[in-house]
């Protein structure tokens, strides 16, 4: 599913999954693998998530400015579900 992700004009609507996981250390660390360098790290998940979704907001606005195509999101059964063994939690961020 390439391409790019049609958005309505003025408006930042879409939903971009992303993969939050706990560490050996108890810290939550999360990535969104449709926007590439979108990650954060936090001591729960809820501060992962928060962190996750303002930088998706930014992302997604500065390339609406720059008139940059938008990043066309994964279904869900095309994102990992493992990593060494350990289960990824999914979550999917709403940007509105």
């Amino acid at each position: 599913m390439g391409g790019a992700y049609p958005l309505r004009e003025g408006t930042m609507d879409a939903s971009y999954y992303s993969i939050i996981e706990r560490g050996e250390d108890g810290h939550f660390w999360g990535w969104v693998p449709d926007l590439p360098g979108i990650s954060a790290d936090g001591l729960t998940e809820k501060e992962v998530a928060g962190r996750l979704l303002r930088r998706v907001r930014e992302c997604l606005r500065d390339l609406i400015v720059t008139g940059e195509a938008i990043p066309r999101p994964r279904r869900p059964e095309e994102l990992p579900a493992r990593d060494s063994g350990r289960e990824l939690r999914r979550l999917l961020l709403i940007i509105s």
